[in-house]
């Protein structure tokens, strides 16, 4: 492996592990911190209620299956990408989700600052804005990554929002079930 083929391994590489132990932090806290600040959030931030009731409504079975709903999505556009064997509109696809993704690791920080405390995700969070942040400069140089990036944003909201759906009834399933 040599030059960019090698940059570009390594950069997939990282951003994997990244998004596995990101997404770890998450499912870990993420149920019994809403639990523990509920009605401290609702008070802060009353506007913000209903994400807050949906957050509550997905056990940690729902939010992990929402997670491993994202997580096959990254492998297919990974596995897209080295299948094609070029940059091409997969790598333009990677780049747009790896944009959102670092925008992703922002906002958590700055729930962060916000909240003035912990919150899901953080720590991971800024540890890897802090490898991932600074490759942004080039979304804001070249307008083809601009719009990459941005078409990244919406696609991986959309996902969210399935992808919590898909949780929330897996979980649903799981539970009648038993």
């Amino acid at each position: 492996m040599d030059g960019i083929v090698g940059a570009i391994f390594i950069f997939i590489l990282l951003l994997v592990i990244g998004f596995v132990a990101h997404e770890i932090e998450e499912i870990y806290v993420q149920r019994k911190w809403m639990l523990k600040n509920e009605a401290t959030l609702k008070q802060r931030f009353p506007k913000l209620s209903k994400v807050f009731d949906h957050l509550l409504s997905m056990d940690t079975i729902a939010f992990t299956f929402a997670v491993l709903e994202e997580s096959v999505v990254l492998v297919l556009i990974i596995f897209a990408f080295i299948i094609s064997g070029e940059i091409g509109v997969f790598g333009i696809i990677l780049c747009g989700l790896f944009f959102a993704y670092t925008m992703h690791l922002l906002v958590h920080i700055i729930q962060g600052i916000i909240f003035r405390g912990y919150v899901p995700g953080l720590v991971t969070s800024i540890i890897q804005f802090l490898i991932f942040g600074p490759f942004l400069i080039f979304y804001f140089k070249e307008i083809h990554l601009f719009l990459a990036g941005l078409a990244g944003v919406c696609f991986l909201f959309l996902n969210l929002l399935f992808a919590h759906w898909f949780g929330k009834k897996v979980s649903n399933l799981i539970m009648t079930s038993k």
